[in-house]
């Protein structure tokens, strides 16, 4: 069965709260409390089940992870000629880049410091063009936005075979 990225990925997500359900479940169900006066109560709890239910969404997990980390390793992104895997490293790059050009913006061209108690003051003068920072702070943005994008677009179009759909 043909599923696409963003597919595989909902699939994922799901096996994964489901799995959640059956651990929360078994946290709660595993050990029976009573009374010292009072009859031990009926469990539904079976340990067997519980582990063999976790191991086959651990399995379905693991084969849907796979075929999603085959994709992003092997299937380009045309529009910038690298793989899923790759623009998302760079766009981890470029978000630290971002983060570090937007607090260069906000800095002010001439700062005023005194370091301590009476202490001589001192002035910081900033040492690149604020107005160059900004501009490359918004290609920065664009080109993550676009990066975005693409990825979006490979993740509702790129087409995996799949076995383990129910």
């Amino acid at each position: 069965m043909q599923k696409c990225l963003k597919e595989i990925n909902k699939h994922i997500a799901a096996l994964e709260q489901q799995k959640e359900e059956i651990l929360s479940d078994e946290a709660q169900n595993s050990v029976t409390k009573y009374g010292s006066n009072e009859e031990i109560p009926a469990s539904e709890y079976d340990f067997g089940v519980t582990r063999g239910a976790v191991k086959d969404i651990d399995t379905k997990t693991r084969q849907l992870r796979h075929k999603l980390h085959l994709a992003n390793a092997t299937v380009q992104v045309p529009e910038f000629g690298i793989t899923i895997g790759e623009c998302i490293i760079l766009m981890a790059q470029l978000g630290k880049e971002k983060a570090l050009l937007a607090r260069m913006a906000r800095r002010e061209k001439k700062e005023r410091r005194q370091p301590g108690f009476g202490s001589t003051v001192e002035w910081a003068v900033l040492n690149y063009d604020k107005d160059e920072c900004r501009t490359k702070l918004k290609e920065v943005g664009d080109e993550i936005t676009s990066l975005q994008m693409a990825i979006d677009r490979i993740n509702l179009t790129h087409m995996v075979e799949v076995e383990i759909f129910e």
